[in-house]
């Protein structure tokens, strides 16, 4: 399984899936998180791989 980790959750997909499809699954709208592995952003389409962890931060936006 893959892990994701948003604030205190943690969730755990299956891998294959690309990150956008894990996140709409999980009810996170994909515009609103940064899917983050080791310091690099992700693109929605990269699949998810077995044991794969990724932090999702909050996008945060000011005026």
């Amino acid at each position: 399984m893959a892990t994701l980790k948003h604030r205190d959750k943690t969730y755990t997909v299956k891998p294959g899936a690309t990150l956008e499809r894990a996140l709409r699954e999980l009810g996170i709208i994909p515009e609103t998180v940064l899917p983050v592995k080791e310091g690099k952003i992700l693109p929605p389409d990269h699949r998810l791989e077995e044991d794969e962890e990724v932090e999702l931060v909050d996008v945060i936006s000011g005026g």
